[in-house]
């Protein structure tokens, strides 16, 4: 298994800053939503994430199933939310819904993903309103 830094992981994910929001989408600098942040940002670490994951833009609303989660723990380890690192993914969800949002946790407790709202990838302050949608985190294998 090839290793990676965390600083790498979280150096590449900034460079997604700025890609604006786009629905199902996984291209640096052209759109993205955060399912496609995290793969994208993953990739060069532990390569393509060919499970395809289609989804409406609503899914949530309307399913109770743990689709997020699941396709999570295909690709990396849930670990306690209290353990998460930088580069650790966290997974949201608001309402009784299943866990509908991602990102990565960076330094100085921040957070960096992809979201409607913000119209592109950020990078900004995990808020308590975040912590309070916290569902789950996962860790990359290699991560070092």
């Amino acid at each position: 298994m090839t290793t990676f830094t965390r600083a790498a992981l979280i150096a590449e994910a900034r460079t997604w800053i700025g890609t604006p929001w786009h629905h199902q989408a996984a291209v640096k600098g052209a759109g993205c939503d955060c399912i496609g942040f995290v793969r994208g940002a993953a990739e060069p670490f532990i390569g393509a994430i060919t499970q395809p994951m289609n989804y409406a833009a609503t899914w949530p609303l309307y399913r109770a199933e743990e689709r997020l989660r699941d396709e999570m723990a295909v690709h990396a380890a849930e670990i306690d939310i209290a353990d998460a690192l930088p580069g650790d993914i966290l997974l949201f969800g608001v309402g009784k819904g299943p866990a509908h949002h991602c990102g990565f946790l960076s330094e100085d407790n921040r957070l960096l993903h992809c979201y409607r709202e913000a119209g592109a990838v950020v990078e900004q302050e995990l808020t308590g309103f975040w912590i309070e949608k916290a569902r789950a985190a996962f860790r990359l294998p290699g991560i070092v």
